[in-house]
């Protein structure tokens, strides 16, 4: 376990948790370097905390690793503060799908996928603390692309060096039920489970977000180390490959991607803080059962690569999300 004077870095099977870091209190500049260095080794960071930590100390941790911008959809700010995003909370029960893990009902879960994804210039990384945990499940899985693109074999690597492939936005499990969901079944909400005749939130964004083209391979900016870059959840296709074979090939990567050996699953507990890199790292929830409730909030860092381009162009209405600078 490496250490420094004001912290030590315990390495887990997928990235590393700080162990004795004061977040109460302002970090020294070796301190901020040595974490960023840590980030940069091991794609994610786990910070576990006896109090709840304060909005304001979220912010702090999260600009030792770059400044902070708004995420991309508005419908999922937390109230009162743009520049954290709530996940679950009171609500979470609410929606037009029901999905299972065998034949036990979840709430909360989402599909492999790597943020922003479905634009031209991902976000750098992010930073979740999680508020309200249920008693149990409710996991979040971590997978290191990096780890995966190592482990590839030479010729699949080879296939897939020069490759890129078409994203485009999907909300909800009917349209993400392809490779990266890790729900067995989806069905339609009853009358007495959603009692409306449409789901609004969120389904704006489509419309603004046109489809986009990454490479399938990337070397991180920073580390210099390749990546494995899709997110299952939004690729349509590779290009240049017919259906079949980019259906079988997304279903080869997705094998490599998620294999036990490269995926970290992390039970929180209530004021728990996890940083990821999402240049490297993808993520899934595991989901939890119906009687309980979950909630996170979660930074965004800005600073993202520029990979991509627009498939055909641009939304007319498409604002970048401002940077936090002040």
């Amino acid at each position: 376990m490496a250490t420094n004077t004001e912290f030590a870095v315990r390495p887990m099977q997928v990235g590393a948790e700080i162990v004795g870091l004061d977040i109460t209190r302002s970090l020294t500049e070796a301190a901020r370097a040595a974490l960023y260095a840590a980030w940069l080794e091991h794609g994610i960071l786990l910070f576990r905390n006896d109090r709840p930590p304060t909005t304001q100390q979220h912010f702090a941790l999260s600009r030792c690793f770059g400044e902070l911008e708004r995420h991309p959809m508005p419908e999922i700010w937390a109230e009162g503060e743009p520049y954290l995003i709530e996940l679950g909370g009171k609500n979470s029960n609410r929606g037009v799908a029901k999905v299972y893990d065998d034949d036990k009902l979840r709430l909360g879960v989402l599909p492999w996928h790597r943020d922003t994804a479905y634009t031209v210039d991902i976000c750098k990384g992010a930073l979740l603390r999680m508020t309200e945990v249920p008693p149990e499940d409710g996991e979040t899985l971590f997978a290191d692309s990096q780890k995966a693109y190592e482990a590839m074999p030479l010729e699949l690597r080879r296939r897939v060096d020069s490759l890129e492939f078409k994203a485009t936005l999907r909300i909800g499990p009917f349209t993400q039920s392809g490779p990266g969901a890790i729900w067995k079944k989806v069905r339609p909400a009853t009358r007495e489970e959603f009692p409306v005749d449409s789901e609004e939130t969120g389904m704006n964004a489509l419309s603004r977000y046109p489809s986009v083209i990454h490479p399938v391979v990337i070397t991180h900016p920073e580390s210099g180390r390749k990546c494995l870059f899709p997110s299952p959840t939004y690729v349509d296709e590779f290009i240049g490959l017919s259906k079949t074979d980019s259906d079988a090939l997304l279903i080869e990567l997705c094998r490599h991607l998620f294999d036990p050996r490269h995926v970290y699953t992390h039970r929180w507990k209530a004021h728990d803080m996890m940083l990821w890199d999402n240049r490297r790292m993808l993520h899934a929830a595991a989901g939890y059962k119906p009687a309980y409730t979950r909630t996170g909030l979660r930074t965004t860092l800005a600073g993202a690569m520029k990979t991509g381009r627009y498939f055909n162009a641009q939304a007319k209405d498409f604002v970048p999300p401002p940077q936090m600078l002040d």
